[in-house]
């Protein structure tokens, strides 16, 4: 039995590391589109703000999205058990890396900033 535990655990090390981190690794091709990303205009207009990041001046809130209850072209998504509706200004149509609804949020203020729509649903 330990002649098991000790091939398993070389296995398990030549697993971890074989995998490279390059320049060529999907983690970080999807850091840099997170940086590059910037604020629509009108939303910078509306919120009266100097800068254009979306990366640099907020996060990424990880939650739930739907489209509003009408069907009509309004997104919601969920907060603290309710469902916010996600201001039309701050919607782009640009494709994520892996094609899912990405909403950046401001850290301090908890204001909305970038918003992208999912491809393919959700």
């Amino acid at each position: 039995m330990k002649a098991f535990g000790r091939v398993l655990t070389a296995f398990g090390l030549l697993v971890l590391f074989s995998f490279r981190a390059d320049g060529h690794d999907p983690s970080m091709a999807n850091h840099e589109w997170f940086n590059k990303q910037e604020m629509n205009a009108a939303a910078r207009k509306r919120l009266g703000v100097p800068w254009k990041s979306c990366c640099d001046n907020g996060d990424v809130f990880k939650t739930r999205f739907r489209v509003g209850e009408d069907r009509s072209d309004q997104w919601q998504y969920l907060k603290d058990g309710e469902w916010k509706t996600i201001p039309p200004d701050i919607i782009k149509e640009e494709d994520t890396p892996d094609r899912t609804p990405v909403l950046f949020i401001n850290r301090p203020t908890g204001v909305e900033l970038c918003f992208f729509l999912p491809r393919g649903g959700l």
